[in-house]
């Protein structure tokens, strides 16, 4: 009997892990049905050689065969997610400039202090929804800080960032289609307003950086594009990892003990809690001749999905215990988490510094933390994750 892929069994959304080990030994190529041509890779190995071959494999949707029924019109957004070289080389220089390391390590203090504050109200409420009330809105705040948007202007920000963080589901219901350009497109227009506010009154943050770049340096629609691009893919899937992590650290009360009572394993555990649960679970690249891989011809432009939850839960990359949390575990930072080669994910950094500073913080400073309910799950694709971490601190 063929493996049946189906993410939206309410038992695929709740545990994915046992389709994934079925897939990858018995059809790692996967075809998946009803998906027009789509394939699925579930190994490690093959999905790590996709990441990395930029000659044969491509991120732009352009060189997507798409059937006459099919319109990508609205994900059209140009910026370095969808493109290849050289355009892709060329923002990304550009956006480094903006975000430097030294940035991002100048920011931890504050990032401290942000964690802190979300933690001493968890403390005063002893019981609160961990993903709502922690690890939502601390990346949320954390970028808007970076990029200088104003403080006043957050929660419209967040309403906008809500509808076009769906650009990076595979499958989007035209109600949520329109949603996604009407508040891109609001948001374009907003921030518009916003360089030209800060090309007069320049400061000391990422929109300022890079409005001051001369040579070779955005234009303002790539910049306008970026800046959104860099609202809309960082807090989510920060947010996921850290409600991920705190989830699973009162699921496995031996390693919370086992964090609590060495800081020394914060940076290994927040690659082991991220390889043992990604934020995003797929990526996907496009052919650009056709390839053979496991008894399977894949057409040039057919849309490849490759599963980096089920890639870093592969016991020929992990070993045995690969569906095992072990925060101690040997090159836990090899996952795929943040994908590989020149599309490796810009706000890595950033992510990691934010789990950095909050497992080892909650787990000694709530000895008593526990999961009052199992969590209910969303039905997304790429962003599968809890809808609420229920904890009490006390």
């Amino acid at each position: 009997m063929s493996v049946v892929y189906n993410p939206f069994d309410p038992a695929f959304i709740a545990n994915p892990y046992p389709v994934f080990k079925e897939l990858r030994a018995e059809d790692p190529c996967h075809q998946i049905i009803g998906a027009d041509g789509v394939v699925l890779l579930t190994r490690y190995d093959d999905i790590e050689r996709f990441l990395h071959d930029r000659a044969r494999f491509s991120v732009d949707h352009r060189n997507l065969k798409l059937g006459p029924e099919q319109d990508l019109e609205y994900e059209d957004i140009s910026v370095i997610l969808f493109r290849d070289p050289p355009q892709h080389t060329k923002w990304r220089q550009q956006l480094a400039k903006g975000l430097t390391p030294a940035h991002i390590e100048a920011y931890r203090p504050r990032l401290t202090q942000l964690i802190d504050e979300h933690l001493d109200v968890l403390e005063e409420k002893g019981q609160a929804d961990f993903l709502g009330d922690v690890a939502t809105p601390i990346p949320f705040q954390a970028i808007c800080e970076l990029l200088g948007i104003p403080v006043q202007d957050w929660a419209q920000v967040h309403a906008w960032v809500s509808d076009i963080v769906n650009l990076t589901e595979p499958v989007a219901s035209p109600e949520v289609t329109s949603a996604i350009v009407r508040s891109r497109d609001e948001m374009r227009a907003y921030l518009r307003d916003v360089c030209a506010h800060k090309r007069a009154n320049p400061g000391n943050d990422v929109i300022s950086r890079l409005l001051t770049v001369t040579t070779g340096g955005f234009t303002e629609e790539e910049l306008v594009n970026h800046v959104m691009l860099l609202n809309v893919s960082a807090p989510e899937p920060t947010a996921s990892h850290l409600a991920y992590g705190i989830l699973e650290l009162t699921r496995h009360p031996e390693q919370a003990a086992d964090l609590r009572d060495d800081p020394d394993l914060d940076r290994n555990a927040v690659e082991e809690l991220l390889r043992y649960e990604a934020p995003l679970q797929i990526t996907g690249r496009y052919p650009l001749e056709d390839i053979e891989l496991h008894g399977r011809t894949i057409n040039a432009g057919t849309a490849v999905v490759m599963s980096l939850a089920s890639a870093n839960h592969d016991p020929d990359k992990w070993g045995p215990t690969a569906d095992e949390l072990n925060l101690r575990r040997p090159r836990a930072n090899e996952h795929l988490c943040f994908a590989r080669g020149i599309h490796t994910c810009f706000g890595a950094a950033l992510a990691r510094m934010h789990g950095q500073l909050t497992f080892g913080r909650v787990v000694r400073r709530f000895p008593n933390l526990a999961l009052v309910e199992e969590p209910t799950w969303n039905t997304l694709l790429n962003r599968r994750g809890p809808t609420q971490v229920q904890v009490s601190v006390r």
